[in-house]
């Protein structure tokens, strides 16, 4: 069952996500932030996060536009080109709210990300704070420094995906050229 909670971001805003809870197993469990696609918090965020809960995660999925303005989104895109402001405000503090939880492990916390959110999980990955990062068919930064100090990184594209097939090879090149542990997956016979 997928509850919807408030994330506090500030002492004045808060934030909707979707919540997901594991039905078998024993705290502390793992955590997962997942981060939704260009379409926002939608069905198939919270499929996403039942998924996770299924297979033993708490997951959280902020809501990053806090609406449906057209405002929100370019904000929001314009947060993940840069690597600052607001939305990765809401991705710490939904890790913060997932790490002071007592049925997660504080330790064994991940950020999954979808198409844009994929591009913000490795960005957000990138100061340390998160266990592994899991991107889904996200974007890239075209500098490697970027990604520097990123955690172990597990991603996955589909070769048929002629927009996101350069950000997954470019992903491959930059982890290695960082020495960071990862998996670059690239499907066969598979879209965005």
């Amino acid at each position: 069952m997928i509850e919807t909670i408030s994330i506090p971001v500030s002492d004045t805003r808060t934030h909707k996500a979707a919540l997901a809870m594991p039905d078998v197993g024993e705290p502390p469990f793992p955590g997962v932030v997942v981060i939704h696609d260009i379409t926002g918090f939608s069905a198939d965020l919270r499929r996403h996060c039942q998924r996770f809960a299924d297979a033993g995660y708490v997951a959280i999925a902020p809501d990053l536009y806090h609406g449906r303005s057209p405002g929100c989104v370019v904000k929001t895109l314009s947060s993940m080109r840069t690597g600052k402001g607001f939305a990765y405000e809401v991705i710490d503090a939904t890790r913060e709210v997932l790490a002071t939880r007592q049925d997660v492990d504080a330790n064994r916390i991940c950020v999954a990300g979808f198409c844009m959110g994929g591009g913000f999980a490795l960005l957000a990955a990138a100061n340390q704070t998160f266990a592994v990062a899991a991107p889904f068919y996200g974007a890239v930064p075209y500098k490697a420094s970027r990604l520097d100090g990123l955690c172990p990184t597990i991603a996955q594209y589909g070769a048929q995906d002629t927009v996101f097939l350069p950000h997954a090879q470019r992903l491959a090149s930059h982890l290695e050229e960082l020495g960071i542990d990862h998996e670059v997956h690239i499907y066969e016979d598979v879209g965005h």
